[in-house]
Parts: C-alpha cells; sequence; structure tokens
C-alpha cells in the first residue's frame, strides 16, 4: 500500500526546461572544456574536420546532392537531409566550430528528449531530471558522440522523442499523435540511417504494445494495433523520403554482396557479424573499463587504459593472425545506478499485489525488459548460436554490418527501466511520513525487524553482489600472470600487459565503490531515513553519483588535437595542390586493399601511418584527389569488376595491371619511396618506363611525440618522394577514335588489351553511337578544365572532327551533359567513366550534378506539417493533474 504524507502538496513548482538545460550543460561544459581553446577541436573518426572542411561536403549546397569527388573516381553519397546535424553545421557555417559544438551539443538534445520522454510518463520531477543526465552521460551514447557519430546521439533523441509523442493526449484527433511520432522516427532516420530504422522496430512495437494495454476485444485491438503502426511507419517514410532515395541508390542497387540467395549470405557471414559482442564482453556494461576504453591514449599510442577485447576481430584472427586484431568502437557502461533502478523496477514489478506500480506500470516495465534482453542476445552476433536464424531467414537482415549496435536498443531499455525504478522508490519509499526515531543505527534495526521481504531480499541480493565484485577483484587480481599471457598472445608488449591488467582491477574496484555508494543511499531510503522531507537532499545527491560515475568514464573517451598543427600544409601536400582537379594521387597500391610503396625500416613504416593521415585527413581538407579509398563498406558491383580486372590477383604477379589501372584513372602521381622508381619503370612499365621522381622529402621526427608532430621536409636526397606518373590520362580528353561495347564485361577486356592504347581510343558504352566513319591516326582535338566544382565542371574543348569528349569521373545517371549550355546524352565510356558527343569546332561542354529535389521537397514539407501537428498536440493535450513536484531545482 502506498503511503503519501498530506504535507507533500506544499511542494514547489516543478522542474523547468530551461533549468534542466542548465543541469545537463554543466557536466558537458566541465567534459568539453577543452573545446573553449581556439586551437583544438574534439578529435573524429567518422565525419573528421578534414572531409567537412572539403568543398564537395560543404553546407548547404550537400542538400541538393552530395557527391565525392575525392576519393576512388567519385561516388555519390547520401545527400544531406533538413535534420538536427545539418541545420546545426548550416547555421554554424565553420567546420572548426562544428567540430567542437556537434557532441555537446547532441548529447544535451539526448538528455532534454530524455526529461520530455519521462514527463509523459508522469514521473517525477527529480526522477525526470535524472533521467536526463543518464541519457546524456550514458557511455554508448557519449562514446559515439565522441567518436564522430553524433548522427547516432541525435537518432537516439529521436526515438525518446516518438515515444514521448506517443503518450500525447490531444484532445482531438488523437490519430494525430502516431503521426507525429512518425515524423519523430524519420528524423532518426535521416540521422542515423539504418541505426534509425533499428530504433524505429522498438517504437514500433511499443506503439502497438499501447494498444493492447486498451480495453476491448483482442481481435479490433490487433487491427487498431498493425493500422497504427502503419500510420507511424508511412509517416517516418515521408518525412525521411530525401535519404531514402538516396540511401536505396547508394546502400542496396547495384551494391556488390546485397543478394538474399542462401549462398551470397553465407559469403559475407563473417563481414556482417564482424563486429560482434563477445559473451564475456558483456560485462562492460556494468565495469566500463575492464576491457579498456580506446585503442590509443591521447598521444595515439596503447596505454594502460587501452582496449584489449575482441570487438571487430577478423574471424579465424587467433590462428591466421590477419586482419584486425580488436576495435574498440563504442563504451557500453550503463552506470552503477541505472542498473540498480532498472533491477529493481524488474523486480518491484514481480511483487505481486504487493508492488507499489500499477498495471500499466508493469507491463510497460516487462516490454522494456524483454526489449534490453533480445537485443543484448541478438548484440552477440557470431558468438551467439541463434543468430543465423535471424540472419537467414529475415530479409535483409543480412546486410546489417555489425550485430553490436543492437546494444543501442539495449540502453534504451535499460534507461528507461532505470526511470521506473526511481520512480517507485520515490512515489512508495519517499512519501512515507517521517519516522520517530531520530538515530540512524536504532532506525536500521527497527526497519531491518519489521521490513517486507522484497526490500530485505533485495538489500541482501545487492551486498551479495558487492560482496562478489570484491572477491572477483582479489581473484583478478591474483591471476596477473595468466591474463598478462592472454594479453601477450593479443598482440601487447610484456610492460604493456601488466599495465592494462592494474588498470582493469581498479576499474572493477571503481565499479563495486560506485554500487556500495547506490546500496547505501537506496538502503537507506527503503528503511525511512530518507523520506518525503529529504526528496531534494536524495535528487542532488544521486545526480552527483550520476555525474561523478559516468563521467569518470565517459572522460576516456574525450580526445582533442590541436588542429592548426595536425593540419598544417608541408612540400608534398604543396606539391600535389597544385591544379588537384586535373588528376589525382595514390599512395596505395591497390585502392581498396592497401599495400604502400615503402618498406618495414622505422621511417617505411612512419610512411605507413602517414598515409591514413593524409587520406583522412589532408587530403581532403586541402581537396586533393586520390584513387584510394578510406571507407567503402559497401561497394558497386561495377567497381569491383573494375578494380578486379586491372589489379593483380593473389598467385597472379601480373603487376603491370596497375599501369594500366593508374592510366584509366587519370592516376597522375604516386607517392612512396623513391628506391622503387626502377622497379615501377622495369615491371610495371617495361617498354615505356613513364615513371620519373618529380620532387623528393623526409620525415623529421626530432622531438615528435605523435604523429602531427613529425615533419615533412624537402631534400634532394630524400628517401621518399612524389613519383609522376606521365602516363596517366588527363581528366577531360577529346577523342577522335572510339569504339562501342554495350556489355561491361567485354568493355573491360578491351581495356585490358596489352595493345589498346587508352590514350588513342575511347570505349563507349552506348548502342546509339555509331563509331566513327573513319578513324583518325591521331587525336587533333583539345580539352581543357576552364572551372571546376564538385559537382559542375567547365571544359572548353576544340577540334576539326566529331568526337566523344570523356571525364574521367564516375558515370552517374544523375550527371548531365550540356554543349554549349544545351542538354546532351550523358555517355558511360571506358566501363565507369562518363562522357558525351561533341561535334567539329569549338565548344564549352559542362558537367552538372543534377539529382532530383522532389525527395527534399517532400522532406521539408514533412517538416512543416510535423511543426503543425504537434502545435495541435500540444495545445489541444488533455490537462492531467501535474505529477507531484519535488527533487532537484526544487
Amino acid at each position: 500500500m502506498r503511503h503519501t504524507h498530506p504535507r507533500m502538496a506544499r511542494d514547489s513548482k516543478p522542474v523547468s526546461w530551461w533549468q534542466v538545460l542548465l543541469i545537463l550543460a554543466l557536466p558537458l561544459a566541465v567534459l568539453f572544456h577543452p573545446s573553449f581553446q581556439s586551437e583544438l577541436v574534439l578529435f573524429s573518426n567518422d565525419g573528421p574536420l578534414g572531409v567537412i572542411s572539403s568543398q564537395a561536403a560543404s553546407l548547404p549546397g550537400t542538400f541538393f546532392g552530395y557527391w565525392d569527388d575525392l576519393h576512388w573516381v567519385g561516388q555519390e553519397k547520401p545527400s544531406s537531409a533538413p535534420n538536427f546535424s545539418q541545420l546545426l553545421g548550416s547555421i554554424v557555417n565553420d567546420a572548426v566550430v562544428y567540430s567542437k559544438i556537434s557532441a555537446p551539443l547532441s548529447l544535451l538534445l539526448l538528455g532534454f528528449a530524455g526529461w520530455l520522454l519521462f514527463r509523459q510518463l508522469r514521473f517525477r520531477s527529480s526522477v525526470c531530471v535524472l533521467g536526463a543526465i543518464a541519457f546524456a552521460l550514458n557511455m554508448n551514447f557519449f562514446s559515439n558522440a565522441c567518436w564522430g557519430l553524433t548522427t547516432w546521439t541525435v537518432t537516439m533523441a529521436s526515438a525518446l522523442l516518438a515515444l514521448a509523442a506517443l503518450h500525447l493526449q490531444p484532445a482531438r484527433m488523437p490519430f494525430l499523435k502516431y503521426v507525429l511520432a512518425g515524423f519523430a522516427v524519420g528524423h532518426g532516420i535521416t540521422e542515423g540511417f539504418d541505426t534509425g530504422a533499428l530504433y524505429s522496430l522498438a517504437i514500433g512495437a511499443y506503439a502497438a504494445f499501447l494498444v493492447f494495454l486498451e480495453k476491448g476485444d483482442v481481435g479490433q485491438k490487433g487491427l487498431k494495433a498493425a493500422g497504427l503502426v502503419l500510420a507511424v511507419a508511412v509517416s517516418a517514410a515521408v518525412f525521411s523520403t530525401q535519404i531514402l532515395a538516396t540511401l536505396v541508390k547508394t546502400q542496396i542497387q547495384g551494391v556488390a554482396g546485397m543478394g538474399q540467395t542462401k549462398e551470397e549470405k553465407e559469403k559475407r557471414w563473417d563481414a556482417a557479424t564482424q563486429w560482434s559482442l563477445p559473451v564475456k564482453e558483456v560485462l562492460r556494461v556494468g565495469v566500463p573499463g575492464l576491457f579498456g576504453y580506446r585503442m590509443t591514449d591521447l598521444e595515439g599510442r596503447p596505454s594502460a587504459s587501452s582496449y584489449w577485447g575482441a570487438v571487430g576481430r577478423t574471424p579465424g584472427w587467433e590462428t591466421h593472425r590477419q586482419g584486425i586484431a580488436r576495435h574498440s568502437g563504442s563504451g557500453e557502461y550503463a552506470g552503477a545506478l541505472v542498473l540498480a533502478m532498472a533491477a529493481f523496477a524488474v523486480f518491484q514489478s514481480l511483487r505481486g499485489r504487493r508492488t507499489p506500480l500499477d498495471r500499466r506500470q508493469r507491463l510497460s516495465i516487462w516490454f522494456w525488459a524483454g526489449i534490453a534482453l533480445v537485443s543484448i542476445l541478438l548484440a552477440f552476433g557470431r558468438h551467439a548460436p541463434f543468430y543465423h536464424l535471424p540472419y537467414e531467414l529475415l530479409p535483409y537482415f543480412s546486410t546489417m554490418r555489425n550485430p553490436i549496435k543492437f546494444m543501442h536498443l539495449f540502453h534504451l531499455a535499460a534507461t528507461i527501466l532505470f526511470g521506473y525504478g526511481l520512480q517507485a522508490l520515490w512515489t512508495h519509499y519517499l512519501n512515507r511520513p517521517p519516522a520517530k526515531e531520530k538515530k540512524l543505527g536504532k532506525l536500521l534495526k527497527q526497519w531491518w525487524a519489521k521490513a517486507p521481504g522484497f526490500d530485505r531480499k533485495w538489500t541482501l541480493a545487492v551486498a551479495g553482489i558487492i560482496v562478489f565484485g570484491l572477491l572477483s577483484c582479489l581473484i583478478y587480481a591474483s591471476a596477473g600472470k595468466e591474463v598478462a599471457q592472454l594479453l601477450l598472445d593479443g598482440g601487447f608488449s610484456k610492460e604493456l600487459a601488466e599495465e592494462i591488467h592494474t588498470f582493469s582491477v581498479f576499474e572493477l574496484l571503481w565499479s563495486v565503490a560506485f554500487f556500495s555508494i547506490v546500496w547505501i543511499l537506496v538502503t537507506l531510503t527503503l528503511s525511512g531515513a530518507f523520506h518525503w522531507k529529504h526528496r531534494q537532499a536524495l535528487g542532488i545527491a544521486l545526480g552527483l553519483l550520476l555525474v561523478a560515475d559516468l563521467g569518470r568514464a565517459d572522460r576516456f573517451w574525450i580526445v582533442y588535437y590541436d588542429y592548426k598543427k595536425k593540419y598544417t600544409s608541408n612540400p608534398v601536400i604543396d606539391k600535389l595542390q597544385e591544379n588537384a582537379f586535373e588528376g589525382r594521387v595514390a599512395l596505395r597500391l591497390n585502392p581498396f586493399a592497401g599495400g604502400t610503396l615503402s618498406d618495414t625500416s622505422p621511417k617505411g613504416r612512419i610512411f605507413h601511418n602517414m598515409v591514413g593521415s593524409w587520406l583522412q585527413h589532408q587530403f581532403p581538407y586541402y581537396n586533393i584527389s586520390s584513387l584510394d579509398v578510406i571507407q567503402m563498406p559497401r561497394r558497386k558491383k561495377e567497381d569491383e569488376s573494375f578494380i578486379k580486372q586491372f589489379t593483380p590477383q593473389p598467385r597472379m604477379p601480373e603487376l603491370n595491371k596497375y599501369t594500366r589501372l593508374w592510366e584509366l584513372t587519370s592516376t597522375r602521381y604516386l607517392v612512396g619511396m623513391t628506391n622503387y622508381l626502377a622497379e615501377l619503370n622495369q615491371q610495371l612499365d617495361p617498354d615505356r618506363e613513364r615513371f620519373q621522381i618529380l620532387s623528393r622529402f623526409d620525415f623529421d621526427v626530432s622531438n615528435a611525440t605523435k604523429l602531427e608532430d613529425i615533419a615533412v621536409v624537402e631534400h634532394s636526397s630524400g628517401p621518399f618522394g612524389i613519383i609522376e606518373f606521365t602516363g596517366a590520362l588527363p581528366k577531360a580528353k577529346r577523342y577522335t577514335d572510339w569504339i562501342v561495347r554495350t556489355n561491361q564485361q567485354a568493355a573491360l577486356n578491351k581495356l585490358a588489351e596489352p595493345q589498346f592504347d587508352p590514350s588513342k581510343t575511347v570505349v563507349v558504352m552506348d548502342p546509339t553511337v555509331k563509331p566513327p566513319a573513319k578513324a583518325l591516326e591521331e587525336n587533333d582535338g583539345t580539352a581543357t578544365i576552364e572551372s571546376y566544382h564538385p559537382k559542375v565542371i567547365r571544359i572548353q574543348t576544340a577540334g576539326s572532327g566529331n568526337s566523344v569528349l570523356l571525364y574521367n569521373d564516375r558515370y552517374h545517371p544523375h550527371w548531365k551533359a550540356y554543349v554549349n549550355g544545351k542538354r546532351r546524352p550523358l555517355l558511360r565510356c571506358n566501363s565507369i567513366m562518363r562522357g558525351v558527343e561533341v561535334p567539329a569546332g569549338s565548344h564549352v561542354v559542362e558537367f552538372r550534378y543534377e539529382p532530383p529535389q522532389w525527395g527534399l521537397v517532400i522532406s521539408l514539407s514533412s517538416i512543416a506539417l510535423g511543426v503543425w501537428i504537434g502545435c495541435l498536440c500540444l495545445i489541444g493535450s488533455k490537462r492531467k493533474p501535474p505529477a507531484a513536484p519535488d527533487g532537484l531545482g526544487t
């Protein structure tokens, strides 16, 4: 039975929205305080400063289509959608400022969305605020934001807003709240793509669950639930029309390995399940640094806190030691208080008639507990024997690459359960009259003598877990040799293995300490030592505990660097910047598989590390086009065929294939060790020897403690250099001789023939184009790039005969060709490149990237409609008596 003290009505007003924002902003400002230093920006693995600074990614241009001209031979990327992240980038309009503020602002939005959801669930004010802190500082969301995936954090916020919308009570047209929830889901999809789609499954299930909580015939409720879930799905699809349209074209249509046959699914099993959560690493949910945090420390070196688990490990790595040993990805710590209160909610719901929870709350707890359990089981991926079932049976389930993404749903469910647990604590235990006994010792004795069975069992169970944690610390600390050997087998040095073991022991101790504090505070509340007069003090204590516990662990994910130093130019960048749009650069032999022109010497290893930095950071920052691919998890079938044709296959050392690859892709420069020059000319181009050294350089490693400290200096006898390949085709070339091949493989075979000369003849893959009546010995035309933008290229061309103008960038139907302002058919040339027929004489040719804009129009219209519906739902909502205000801020 619930006891409510009559003086509860004298509480002051609830916490307002601006107070919540202030409460959330304080710990975030402390954690991200280096952002206030002008030269520091937050590290971003996905969407680094160099990429978002590039001309191709500039806003607001990418709202109307995003063409990446800096990698491979060009590729379409999903257009920017009118969502929180892109609008923030447009408003800020400064890549440096955006890199500083995007992570804390996304976490601020997440916490605020959590507060709104808990308000809609009619939780106490303190519970709402504590929920906001728990969401904002949850390590799964926090680490992803620090990893550069702030869009995933905003996706989670969108999911919370969708759940909150489902609890609105409009006075008229209650159907509208499902449309509003669908728009929130759609916004999450525009931010997080497949992650947003993952959240949509839980939201759809919850919408149906709420219908079945109502009274009435089961069959009728089933039909209603199906209709309302459909309304949510359709609304989400309408809102995210723009991003869905480009995602289908860039991530599904024509992509290699997306087939749904049994054979194709089996073939991509290893790649699709590589990022699975090992079963033992579920302990990371309760002990944040047991397996470490990031791969490296602030200086980019392994340290005591380095991750040493197996997430991201290439299957079979233990045997062949090939591929990736590990990749920390995100953190999974939920927090001691969050886990304790989530468990408290579940066990309270199982008390039967003695529970302080009503039927609706109990069923909601079971729903979210089920989501948490299913999610964590699916996150095990290839480590769970049952993952094969959904992988093989559900359509397109096999296209999701990272089973560990299901942990997002686990943390969503766990934090909502945390709210229910706190609500039960607040309404049932704090609402009792103050105890007459003032001495704590006697009060605890009296309470224990009369305590209900649940309170006793709960207190003893948590105490037992704490004792078990302490014993585990002792056993784990004494197993230093065994753990060290495990780490040695995993590739760590002996000294580092000892440091990692010591660090993880202390991480376990930290967790035991925080769980002990939670146990003490909850026990005092159960005993009556804390009652309604102490609600504010208890709320503040729990809030500080959340911040201390989660903030202590989250700080390991925050990495800043001096962008002015990191992005400083050097002689290599300066040289490659000159007319960068006229040719490409290659730092690797195989654009997709790697392999550099360097050896295993100390400086060779430095060069190998510099390659990754240049490709991810400096090249995009300075708009230098590279043939090398940084990240393309889903390759087009055409790309697969092209690269297979022009790169040596295993056990087939046809190195001269690289020469034809660089020739056809306008790869003008190679960067690597100059002692490979003779090998390039003798083995790759023996008849022509078209490789020559353009400039030499060396690395100055004096006083360098991290990669960006290494200076690149020009040196006449330097071991490294820029090697020019004079045989590369120019980006724009006019041909008076061409042949027609309508089949791609036939075109590739022709291009690969040793006697075929790409500088004299172009292969056209359009049956409507007739071959020239008479082939000329030499191409007499000229083609000069007059102006260049990633989405608009203007070329001045002249010649005495009809010709085909080849532009060595990827063919795509959204590119349009104009000759003297008049639209002309775009041609597919040389298998994957684009071109256009040009008549004799002088002409101005323009290639313009003009994707359709109907998706953007629909998405913008949905935003306007969503604002209108939101106003209707909020202004006309049925007023309920507010939950008794209490706690933080009162």
